[in-house]
C-alpha cells in the first residue's frame, strides 16, 4: 500500500505507461548489426537507426542503394524446403518454401519486375555475392535511415543486445536474485515496522 492508502499509485501507473511506449517506440525503430556483412559503413554491434515498414515506408518503392533489413530464409535453408531456382539476368536464385527466417541487413542492388510483381536483389556491402534469393515486398521488415546517404548507426551500442541474447541464462538468474532480494528486504522492512 502506498502512504495515501492506495493499493497501486496512479502516478506510478502513468509513469510506467509512459517508460514502456518510449521503451517500445524506441526499440521498435534500432536494429542490431550482427555480423560484417554491411562492413565498413556499420559493423556487427552497432545499431542501427530503422523505420518500419508499411508505417513508415511502403516496400513496393524501394530504390537502388537503400538498405532494408528482411525476412531471409537462406540463412535457415535447413528448415525451409527448397521449391526450385530461378535465373534472371544471368543470376540465379533459390526458390524457398518455409516460414523459418532470420532479419539479414544488406543493401538493394537491383530492382526487378517478374509478371508485375516487383522483386530485390540484395546484397551486403563487404560480401563477394548477392544473396541466393530474390527478396519480394513482403519479406521487407524495414529500411535503414539514412542522412547525406549515410546510414544513421550508433556503434558498439549493440554489443549488450548480443551479449544477452547468447548469456540469458545469466540475465533470468540475475532477475531472480534481484527479485528475492527485493523481497526479503521489503519483508525486512515490514518486521521493523
Amino acid at each position: 500500500m502506498t502512504s495515501k492508502g492506495e493499493i497501486i499509485n496512479k502516478k506510478d501507473i502513468i509513469e510506467w505507461v509512459v517508460f514502456l511506449l518510449v521503451l517500445f517506440l524506441v526499440w521498435s525503430h534500432v536494429n542490431v548489426v550482427v555480423s560484417n556483412s554491411m562492413y565498413p559503413i556499420m559493423e556487427r554491434g552497432d545499431l542501427v537507426v530503422v523505420e518500419n515498414a508499411h508505417f513508415e515506408f511502403d516496400p513496393n518503392n524501394l530504390n537502388v542503394g537503400d538498405i532494408v533489413v528482411y525476412n531471409a530464409h537462406w540463412p535457415l535453408y535447413q528448415y525451409n524446403e527448397v521449391k526450385g531456382y530461378i535465373s534472371v539476368d544471368n543470376k540465379s536464385f533459390f526458390v524457398f518454401e518455409g516460414d523459418k527466417t532470420k532479419p539479414v541487413i544488406h543493401r538493394i542492388i537491383e530492382k526487378l519486375n517478374i509478371d508485375n510483381k516487383t522483386y530485390y536483389v540484395v546484397k551486403g556491402d563487404n560480401n563477394p555475392t548477392y544473396d541466393p534469393e530474390l527478396v519480394s515486398p513482403s519479406q521487407i521488415r524495414q529500411k535503414v535511415v539514412t542522412i547525406n546517404g549515410k546510414p544513421l548507426v550508433i556503434p558498439y551500442i549493440g554489443y549488450l543486445s548480443i551479449w544477452l541474447k547468447s548469456h540469458v541464462y545469466l540475465v533470468i538468474i540475475l532477475l531472480i536474485i534481484l527479485y528475492l532480494y527485493d523481497h526479503f528486504r521489503a519483508k525486512n522492512e515490514g518486521e521493523k515496522e
